[in-house]
């Protein structure tokens, strides 16, 4: 008998929502009432400014593991300070591997996007892996989502269902099958990725070029018709939100703590060699 398997929930769910997904569910049903939710970028893997943020009122924080420098004790580290939140802590993975991703969630990690996703059954291969038997291939042990196994009941419940599944589309390939790849039953969005998809057009970060352009399109509209939300995968300015979120793009991501520190700090410099000028 494994550890998992001989550990029940002894005792009630402590404040916080542990083992019932409770911020995740509810930014689920924000999505699927039409309402936009927004987020940030976490890129330093610093858990102090992923506490700054998660304590700031964003909907959701992405800790960007693909391109950031990431290890497994940091992002545990990092998700500590998302507690007393409501603020729904997702991570991208490196990749689209079930090892990877069975890792992050066993942590408490409430959302997945996977990069690259290119095929339909590259899209089925990530919803198994988020999810427990019989629909899915995930592997038991899920200790501190679990709150270290006091709440496993409460947590495998809602699990399947609760967690939030985001495959990226960043090959030009993918729209030949996009219809059927929005149909992947358990996606809960699509992320688009502008500027790997411009790498497969042949017009890497051209990003007006008609056929980059009208690929973004297609999958935001075709999205829309599936009435699956769309996250554009980058930071979108405030004049810009209201068309997006009429076009179904409902997952926007405004900042990172990256950006915060080299705009901010370069910001107040100027203002203060300024004010002495």
């Amino acid at each position: 008998m494994s550890e998992a398997e001989g550990l029940q929930a002894t005792s009630a769910p402590v404040s916080g929502g542990w083992g019932t997904l409770a911020r995740v569910r509810a930014m689920k049903e924000r999505l699927r009432a039409g309402r936009p939710v927004f987020g940030a970028w976490l890129g330093l893997n610093d858990p102090v400014a992923a506490e700054i943020l998660a304590r700031t009122g964003f909907d959701f924080l992405l800790i960007d593991m693909e391109h950031g420098p990431w290890d497994l004790v940091t992002l545990q580290h990092t998700l500590m300070g998302f507690n007393g939140t409501e603020t729904v802590p997702m991570v991208r993975v490196p990749w689209n591997d079930h090892v990877r991703i069975k890792q992050v969630l066993d942590m408490g990690v409430e959302g997945i996007m996977a990069p690259m996703v290119r095929t339909v059954e590259e899209c089925r291969a990530l919803v198994r892996a988020c999810r427990y038997p019989p629909v899915g291939t995930r592997g038991f042990g899920p200790r501190r989502a679990s709150n270290y196994y006091r709440n496993i009941e409460d947590y495998v419940a809602v699990a399947n269902e609760a967690l939030f599944v985001m495959p990226q589309i960043e090959d030009i390939a993918t729209l030949d099958v996009l219809d059927e790849f929005l149909a992947v039953s358990g996606i809960d969005a699509v992320a688009i990725g502008p500027n790997d998809l411009s790498g497969t057009t042949g017009l890497f970060r051209q990003h007006l070029h008609p056929t980059n352009k009208n690929a973004i399109d297609l999958i935001i509209d075709r999205a829309r018709e599936a009435g699956v939300p769309v996250s554009l995968g980058i930071n979108t300015r405030p004049a810009d939100q209201r068309a997006l979120i009429e076009r179904g793009v409902l997952i926007l991501t405004t900042t990172s703590d990256l950006e915060l520190l080299a705009t901010g700090s370069r910001q107040s410099l100027d203002a203060n060699r300024q004010a002495i000028a």
